[in-house]
């Protein structure tokens, strides 16, 4: 999500239905991280596992729709996340490929849900936080629905964002770099924003998802955490801000120079 994953010598290797996939060792830090519960190493196992399948449904989301449409895609998987490789296509193919690995991603917590509503039913003491199929539930749920939700912000790199750059590309080339920027940090500062605010305000939900929406489901329960969003936006909106000041420096740069 953030760069190019350089390879290296500890990077595992492998091919899934086709497409190659490469996870870079940071990957396995950063989700440890995200999951992190010091006092038991094997939730922690647990919980990178449902990680490492949840990314991988995404990205495999993108690399599929891009194979479709005859671009031989690659995975990688590093921090918080990772990339299928692309190419461009047209506006609208483009489109499809960005919004594929959100789309498998939702998918995915549709089927996840489905089991959660089944266990409900007849093996409710399995959907317990100390079981390992109610912990990984847990996992799942949170990965595919909130991850989906945030990765469609229209600010890049995330897939809103793209799928907002070549949507700008096609409908108003001219002005289209400095229209894409706008987005990004407007978009990024919105989301820190509302992350300060949750933070202030814990009693509110992280993200307004009715809980009607999913019957019998704690939506309030597999929110990110405020300090995450704060973060995350929070480092997207401060780069976005940077490479724009540069632009219009430069821009008033070249104007002084035609100008003399």
């Amino acid at each position: 999500m953030f760069g190019q994953a350089g390879e290296t010598e500890f990077d595992l290797r492998f091919e899934l239905l086709g497409v190659p996939v490469r996870i870079h060792p940071v990957f396995w830090l950063s989700s440890a991280w995200l999951v992190w519960d010091g006092d038991d190493p094997a939730r922690v196992f647990i919980g990178v596992l449902c990680v490492l399948i949840s990314v991988l449904v995404h990205e495999f989301g993108h690399a599929l729709m891009s194979r479709r449409y005859g671009y031989p895609s690659e995975i990688v998987l590093y921090f918080l996340g990772g990339y299928a490789t692309a190419t461009r296509f047209s506006t609208w193919k483009n489109v499809r490929v960005s919004a594929a690995g959100p789309g498998a991603g939702l998918a995915l917590f549709g089927m996840t849900y489905l089991v959660f509503l089944y266990l409900r039913l007849d093996h409710r003491e399995m959907l317990s936080s100390d079981h390992v199929i109610g912990y990984s539930i847990f996992w799942l749920l949170f990965m595919n629905l909130m991850w989906s939700v945030i990765n469609l912000v229209p600010c890049l790199p995330l897939d809103g964002g793209r799928i907002t750059q070549v949507l700008i590309e096609h409908y108003h080339p001219r002005r289209s770099t400095e229209l894409i920027l706008k987005s990004s940090i407007a978009s990024s500062a919105a989301a820190a924003i509302w992350g300060v605010y949750c933070f202030q305000h814990p009693e509110t939900n992280m993200i307004p998802i009715p809980e009607a929406m999913f019957p019998h489901l704690q939506v309030s329960a597999i929110q990110p955490d405020p300090r995450f969003l704060i973060f995350f936006f929070g480092i997207l909106c401060a780069q976005h801000v940077s490479t724009f000041n540069q632009m219009h420096g430069q821009r008033w740069v070249n104007l002084r120079i035609c100008s003399t």
